[in-house]
C-alpha cells in the first residue's frame, strides 16, 4: 500500500488516544505530556518524511516501531534517581543503605553509630582519592558512568569495576561493625 500524507494524517487522528496509552504503559512514571510529546514526535518525523513515491507496507506496524524506539531513547536519556536502599551494583546487592551506619534509640545505640561512623569515614578515607571522587560523583551527585568515562577517558567498564571492589572494601570494612552479620 503507497502512503501518502492524508493517510498518515487519518491514521494519527484514528489511532492517538492508543499510540498515547502505549507510550505511558512503557514510561510508567510518565506525564501525560511526555506521552502526547513523543507520539506528535513520530508524527512529525513521518509526516515531514512521508513522500507518496514511497512505500510503507504497515504504517500502523511503522509508528508502533518508530514509538517504541523514541521509549527507548528517553529511557536511556533519564538521569537514574540515586536512593539510598537503590543497589550499588548488580553482582553483590549492595545498597548505600546498608554500609553507612543508622542512627539508634539507645545511648549503646548511639556509641554503635558514632563507632560505625568513625570506621565508615576510616574506610572512606582509606580509598584512593579516585575512588572516593568516583563514589561521590556517582551516588551522591548522580552522574552517570558515561559522564564520568567521558570526562575521564577511562572506559566504563574500568569505572565500574573500580567502584564494584571500592565498595567491596567498604562492606568489608564495615562487616565487623554491622550488627546484622
Amino acid at each position: 500500500m503507497e502512503t501518502d500524507q492524508g493517510q498518515i494524517s487519518e491514521f494519527f487522528g484514528r489511532e492517538w488516544d492508543r499510540l498515547a496509552g502505549f507510550v505511558r504503559r512503557h514510561l510508567e512514571d510518565s506525564a501525560d505530556r511526555d506521552a502526547t510529546d513523543l507520539v506528535q514526535d513520530v508524527f512529525a518525523s513521518l509526516f515531514e518524511r512521508a513522500d507518496p513515491i514511497q512505500e510503507i507496507e504497515n504504517v500502523s506496524a511503522f509508528v508502533y516501531r518508530s514509538l517504541r524506539n523514541r521509549i527507548v531513547d528517553t529511557i536511556r536519556k533519564r538521569k537514574p534517581h540515586v536512593s539510598f536502599d537503590s543497589p550499588l551494583n548488580d553482582e553483590e546487592g549492595l545498597c548505600l543503605a546498608d554500609i553507612l551506619p543508622a542512627p539508634g534509640d539507645s545511648p549503646l545505640d548511639d556509641q554503635l553509630s558514632r563507632q560505625r561512623e568513625e570506621a565508615f569515614a576510616a574506610a572512606f578515607e582509606a580509598l584512593s582519592d579516585r575512588d572516593r571522587d568516583l563514589i561521590v560523583a556517582n551516588e551522591f551527585e548522580g552522574r552517570t558512568f558515561r559522564e564520568l568515562s567521558e570526562e575521564s577517558g577511562e572506559a566504563i567498564g574500568t569505572l565500574l569495576s573500580r567502584k564494584s571492589r571500592a565498595v567491596a572494601r567498604l562492606a568489608a570494612a564495615m562487616a565487623e561493625h554491622n550488627p546484622h552479620t
